[in-house]
């Protein structure tokens, strides 16, 4: 079980590399580049929204999505029902741009598994669901889970560890 751990990691620090350089490819950041995303997959989005998403601070989402905006990726449009804020939408430029980055880290995926019988591939995507899904729920109490991880780490009252 601590190989597959590991390998689970490996596989984050290289998606983690796919993204960057994804990122740089269309010269932005990657948190520009998550932005897209969340869009892209979720539709159209309040800066409230990509705050929560992102866990960046409301200034920082501003600031970024001045940056897009300014590259031509997304726009801000009055929101239909609440007059105090607006939607983020990928403009065209975006939208071809988020839906090449997905379709070239899809096709990737496939190359790495083309070969499995497809009932292990369901097997596996199932199990990289369950993954997730035991993930999120160890962060369902934010508290409880720096409160494990400094008892763990032998940090007093729950202060910070520094820098890993």
């Amino acid at each position: 079980m601590n190989r597959l751990a590991l390998q689970l990691r490996d596989l984050i620090v290289a998606t983690d590399e796919y993204r960057r350089a994804e990122a740089a490819a269309l010269g932005i950041g990657v948190a520009e580049a998550a932005a897209l995303g969340e869009i892209h997959h979720r539709g159209p989005l309040p800066p409230s929204a990509l705050v929560v998403r992102l866990g960046i601070a409301s200034a920082s989402v501003t600031a970024l999505l001045d940056r897009l905006t300014v590259a031509g990726l997304v726009q801000r449009e009055p929101h239909p029902t609440d007059r105090r804020s607006v939607l983020v939408t990928l403009t065209p430029r975006g939208r071809a741009a988020i839906t090449a980055m997905f379709a070239m880290f899809t096709e990737d995926i496939l190359a790495a598994v083309h070969a499995a019988q497809p009932e292990y591939v369901r097997m596996f995507t199932d199990v990289l669901g369950r993954i997730a899904a035991s993930l999120r729920e160890r962060l369902v109490d934010e508290t409880a889970f720096a409160e494990e991880l400094a008892a763990r780490t032998g940090a007093a009252d729950g202060d910070p560890v520094g820098p890993v």
